[in-house]
């Protein structure tokens, strides 16, 4: 299964990377455009680090409010700023926001899209236990895509123990692009 963590790069970016360089474990980073701009030293470590890193729009404006020409522009954009760690650039739209027409314009684009199959609710759940239970509680089936968030701190404190959750359950924790490519 897949690790995913969206709207990064933010001030806890070196903390998540250093979780998962102690647990061994490789990730898909849905990074916010104007965010990597400012930051493009964080997004060379996510590299460095074995993670994938993909689009998730240029400011985090949902998809499905904007015209054909501006979702293409949040995507080109964005993926402007990222490294290529893919054979084609991922997008996954912010709040998971889309429709026919925002699938379209990101496939018109050049990118995939990438959704997740599981929410950790991470967003609401802010109960480092709660949240680790609820990622780990038996409702993940295999080849699942876990959502969660950088820039939250009772994520970071969850991580460790979701990881160790899931590896006893015997699960292995891949980057989306493995999880489709293997």
């Amino acid at each position: 299964m897949a690790l995913t963590f969206d709207d990064g790069p933010d001030r806890l970016t070196h903390e998540y990377l250093d979780v998962l360089d102690e647990l061994g474990v490789r990730a898909t980073f849905f990074v916010v455009g104007n965010s990597a701009a400012k930051e493009p030293e964080l997004i060379r470590e996510y590299v460095k680090r074995g993670h994938q890193i993909a689009a998730h729009g240029w400011d985090h404006t949902r998809f499905t409010k904007l015209r054909w020409k501006a979702i293409q522009e949040q995507v080109v954009r964005t993926n402007e700023v990222l490294p290529q760690t893919t054979s084609r650039p991922w997008v996954r739209p912010p709040y998971g926001s889309f429709d026919a027409r925002v699938l379209a314009a990101i496939l018109a684009s050049g990118s995939l899209m990438a959704m997740w199959s599981f929410d950790s609710k991470d967003y609401e759940i802010t109960d480092p236990q709660a949240l680790t239970t609820r990622c780990t509680n038996g409702e993940i089936k295999p080849g699942d895509v876990i959502l969660l968030h950088e820039g939250q701190q009772w994520t970071l404190d969850a991580l460790p123990r979701i990881v160790k959750g899931l590896r006893d359950a015997g699960y292995e924790l891949v980057t989306m692009a493995d999880l489709v490519d293997g």
